[in-house]
Formats: C-alpha cells, sequence, structure tokens
C-alpha cells in the first residue's frame, strides 16, 4: 500500500461533516480541485472508493466512514503531537492529560499545580546516563474538568492519564476492571437544610430524621450516577420515601443559594460548605457515609507492559511526567486525610 497523506484524510473528514466538495473546500479554505486531488490520491492509496457523489451533494461509502473514523484519530493524534512537541520545544514540558469532577479539581488542581512549580527538573533516562545536562523536563498539566461518567469513559478510551473522581462507601462498582483506583482522602458530608424548616432531630448515631423532609425539594447533581446522590437516596429509601428531586446542579456555591432561599435541601460535602446563617448544617456520621476521593488510572495490561519494556524515549518521559503529577497530587491531599 502506498504511504497516505494525511491531506487525504483531512479532505475525506471534511467531506463527511460538511456533505459535499464543495462545503469542505470552504471549511478548510481549500479549492474543489484542491479537495478532489487528495481524495483522489486517498482512494488510490487504499484501493477503494471512499465517496459517494450525487447532486444532493458527496457522502462517505460503508468503507469510507470506517476510513473517516480512523481518519479522526489519526488526524486527533496529529494535533496532540504538534501541540506535544510545541509543549516540549518551548518549555522543555511534558504534558500529563488529568481530569477531575468539578468539586474536587477546583479544590486541589491549584495546589497541585503550585507543588509542580517546586519541583525540580528532571532528565530522561538516556540524558542522564550520557551526562546531558542541558535538557531538562518537566510535567504540565493539561487539565479537563467534566462530569463523573464522562472522566471515566475518557479514561478508559485513553483521552485522559488520570482523574480525580469521588465514590462513596455504597458505591464502589462504577470502577471497571480497565482501571485502578488509589484513596487519596475522604470528605465528611453535611445535610444542608433552610434554617425555617426547625431543628432536626438526630437519633444516638448521629443520624438525621429525614422524615421531616418528604415534602421538601431535593437539590441533585446533572450526573446521573453521582456517588452523593446515591447516599441520600439509600437514607430517604430506608426512611420510607423517595426523594422529590425538583433541581439539579453541579454548582455548590448555586445550591446553597438555593438552600438559603429555601427552595432545597442537600447533601453536600465539607470542602463546599456555607457559613450562610439561613442554612442549618447537620454532620452525617463517617461510618455512614462519606465522600471518597480517588486518583483513578488505566491497568497496565500484560501487552501494554510488555510494550513498555522496549526502549521509547518518549513513553519514559511521558511515564516519569505522571509519576511526577502522581506523587505530588499525594503531597496536596495529604493534609485533609
Amino acid at each position: 500500500m502506498e504511504p497516505l497523506d494525511t491531506r487525504g484524510l483531512t479532505a475525506l473528514r471534511a467531506v463527511a461533516e460538511a456533505g459535499s466538495v464543495a462545503a469542505a473546500a470552504t471549511s478548510l479554505s481549500w479549492s474543489q480541485p484542491t479537495v478532489n486531488h487528495h481524495l483522489r490520491n486517498l482512494e488510490k492509496a487504499l484501493g477503494a472508493t471512499l465517496i459517494e457523489r450525487s447532486p444532493r451533494g458527496s457522502h462517505p461509502t460503508t468503507v469510507g466512514s470506517l476510513v473517516v473514523a480512523r481518519a479522526t484519530e489519526i488526524l486527533g493524534l496529529c494535533d496532540r503531537l504538534g501541540a506535544e512537541v510545541a509543549l516540549w520545544r518551548d518549555s522543555q514540558a511534558v504534558p500529563v492529560r488529568i481530569g477531575a469532577v468539578p468539586t474536587v479539581g477546583a479544590r486541589v488542581i491549584p495546589r497541585l499545580h503550585d507543588q509542580l512549580q517546586t519541583r525540580p527538573r528532571w532528565q530522561t533516562r538516556d540524558e542522564a546516563v550520557a551526562g546531558d545536562r542541558t535538557e531538562v523536563l518537566t510535567a504540565a498539566l493539561d487539565v479537563t474538568m467534566d462530569e463523573h461518567a464522562k472522566l471515566v469513559a475518557r479514561l478508559e478510551s485513553g483521552d485522559l492519564d488520570l482523574a480525580l473522581l469521588v465514590s462513596t462507601d455504597i458505591d464502589r462498582t462504577w470502577i471497571p476492571t480497565t482501571l485502578s483506583a488509589t484513596h487519596l482522602y475522604s470528605e465528611r458530608l453535611f445535610l444542608c437544610v433552610p434554617r425555617s424548616i426547625g431543628p432536626i432531630a438526630v437519633d444516638a448515631q448521629g443520624l438525621p430524621d429525614l422524615t421531616v423532609l418528604v415534602s421538601q425539594t431535593w437539590a441533585f447533581s446533572i450526573d446521573p450516577g453521582d456517588a452523593i446522590d446515591e447516599v441520600v437516596r439509600s437514607f430517604c429509601l430506608a426512611a420510607g420515601f423517595e426523594p422529590r428531586v425538583g433541581m439539579r446542579m453541579d454548582d455548590y456555591a448555586a445550591i446553597n443559594r438555593m438552600i438559603s432561599a429555601g427552595l432545597a435541601v442537600a447533601m453536600i460535602p465539607e470542602s463546599s460548605l456555607s457559613a450562610d446563617a439561613d442554612i442549618e448544617v447537620i454532620p452525617m456520621p463517617l461510618s455512614a457515609c462519606r465522600r471518597d476521593v480517588l486518583l483513578v488510572s488505566r491497568s497496565a495490561s500484560a501487552q501494554s507492559a510488555g510494550a513498555r519494556t522496549r526502549h521509547d524515549p518518549i513513553v519514559q518521559a511521558h511515564d516519569s511526567a505522571i509519576a511526577e503529577v502522581v506523587a505530588d497530587v499525594r503531597t496536596v491531599t495529604r493534609r485533609w486525610r
């Protein structure tokens, strides 16, 4: 097979997205003959017809659709390679892609960034052996804040190296076998209600009487599998009722304002508590529930472990950068254990 030219992959993806060669040319700022030229070269290299043309436009054939999917991956890797080389060239930094649920990310990422700045730069193994002191490296964070389920999916697909996620005592089954999780610290959970509701009784185990909240509106997360929401639901069901969810949001500052205004009740982790005098804050016993913050990464399979035994300086540099970030995550979260 002839070597592939990424311009053909770019042209094919553009046609698939735009629906015609003319629209693809416009989106790429190419001429139509240029788009057709690269499409013909790609079809020649692969030995297959990739585009079906009609008066209504142009669309990928069945095999063309398969090539579009691969083209998206290849072009994404090319973009990533360019960004990584630019980062390495300009600041001798190796990017580490870390995800976090927003409430944890807002607490950990700034401290993690500061901690990384205090760490001395390091050399790759080749440079250390050669005694080359001119090329020293450091890890650079590429941060994604998103919902729990989306971060798990991105970890599994390889789009993320690490993620800061949360779990609870009753919610550990979400961790796929392809991922491994390390416990960083635990947060106490607090039942927060409008002070106008009045005092809520607490039993000998420290559990509040939730039956007084039967008619109240609960604020839940946008993420349908949120760990804290599952805790709330389990306690409400044990009290004999299903919680009435009237709003969904992941901004705890906004949730606290809703509670203060008497519009909602919610379970809130310690790091997101409000000092608002109009909010009654009731601690939940750690023995009954808590929010665990976990550092999650992909599990190393036998195949990938075998591949890493081969000499690959890029992989070694990336592994060293990830190890640096993992060590500093543990350092900055130690204060909350």
